[in-house]
């Protein structure tokens, strides 16, 4: 539906919605039900009602069909759930679906990232403008409120109280990293798999997820028990692929930090070469800093979304051919990394997983397989 309600008056799944909790700037406080006369009883002893910080409480008529995500991880949640058809806007212009579709999700027969029918939330442009989720028209939106929308959608309080009325309710949270480097709001920040479950909520698909959930900790599990001791795991330099080498600038970052998009190293004991380096803001570095601590390895963050070519002009020729970084052991040694992407939802975790424990520790874990594709393949499509 548009701004205005469908024609015969009568109320959409979306119109029956009720926002509760106060996390938002004093709260999304949508008063009652979004439908008819405004009483918050009017959607029936058959609502749907799921929370998520920072949205609070959302009640629906009935399950959401439809749906939008800011990135992947929160796609690739929605696929493992088997809601892939319900895919109808995610960032293509910034995304890497195609990229994940053909690393990952190739191998699992019937299982990928939509690209077809769904909308480029970004219209080819840089912001996301509120004409297009209203032309989009999803059941829910599956973005932080508060988090993505006010301040990567630079939106106002606002506007997102106006789609939410007029098109459909905000349940998402961004947890692919710690938030307090851009936002002072302080609300619940879930792992991968805590939010994975709010969505299996959302979604009435909680069989899948406790499936997903029994794979992905026997998974952790025999890969913890043949991990060698902590001081004997190896020390990564891992910089954003937003760092310029051309430059002589780069943004460390660190893979034992919270976030699902840290979360393939930190369950493979990873350690940071860069954990006593005194960093600028953001984590600034110059080829300098790289050399007091010459970590043996440097992984490029969200590498594998490049391609050889570009990988090797963009990051490894600089380095070669620049008078410090050419003095780095990474560089000399060849050990210039791709690192894995940031936008992993546990379908994508499951792959990085496996290929870093093979690269990190070929002797433990070789060209083993960590988990039976087949069985994931059955769980999205409700084989449990």
């Amino acid at each position: 539906m548009g701004r205005d309600s469908t024609p015969n008056g009568a109320p959409t799944r979306r119109e029956y919605v009720t926002y509760g909790g106060t996390a938002i700037a004093g709260g999304l406080g949508l008063a009652g039900c979004l439908g008819g006369d405004g009483s918050a009883d009017e959607a029936g002893a058959n609502s749907h009602t799921v929370s998520i910080e920072p949205a609070g409480s959302v009640s629906f008529e009935e399950v959401p069909e439809t749906y939008i995500t800011y990135k992947e991880a929160w796609a690739d949640i929605a696929v493992a759930l088997g809601q892939a058809d319900g895919l109808v806007g995610t960032d293509l212009e910034y995304g890497s679906q195609e990229d994940l579709n053909r690393l990952f999700f190739d191998e699992l027969e019937g299982v990928a990232l939509p690209l077809e029918g769904v909308t480029d939330i970004r219209g080819g442009g840089e912001t996301v403008d509120k004409e297009i989720i209203y032309e989009i028209d999803a059941d829910v939106h599956l973005v932080d409120p508060l988090f993505v929308a006010q301040n990567y959608w630079e939106w106002s309080e606002a506007d997102v109280e106006e789609i939410s009325r007029n098109v459909g309710p905000f349940f998402g949270s961004y947890i692919r990293r710690e938030r307090g480097y851009a936002i002072e709001q302080d609300y619940e920040f879930y792992s991968l798999y805590e939010g994975f479950e709010k969505a299996a909520k959302l979604f009435d698909q909680e069989q899948r997820y406790e499936a997903f959930a029994e794979l992905h900790d026997d998974v952790i599990g025999r890969v913890e028990a043949d991990l060698p001791p902590e001081q004997d795991r190896p020390e990564i330099g891992l910089i954003n692929a937003g760092s310029e080498p051309d430059a002589g600038t780069f943004y460390v970052l660190d893979p034992t930090e919270p976030g699902y998009e840290m979360k393939h190293y930190r369950d493979l004991g990873i350690r940071d070469a860069f954990a006593d380096a005194d960093l600028e803001e953001g984590g600034e570095a110059d080829y300098e800093t790289l050399l007091e601590y010459d970590p043996d390895q440097i992984f490029v963050h969200w590498g594998i979304t490049h391609s050889d070519e570009e990988f090797a002009e963009t990051f490894v020729e600089p380095m070669e051919n620049h008078p410090v970084g050419n003095r780095l052991t990474a560089v000399q040694e060849g050990r210039v990394y791709k690192g894995g992407t940031a936008e992993q939802g546990p379908i994508t975790n499951l792959f990085q997983t496996e290929l870093l424990a093979q690269d990190q520790y070929p002797d433990v874990f070789g060209d083993r397989e960590l988990f039976d594709r087949q069985r994931v393949t059955d769980i999205v499509d409700g084989n449990v």
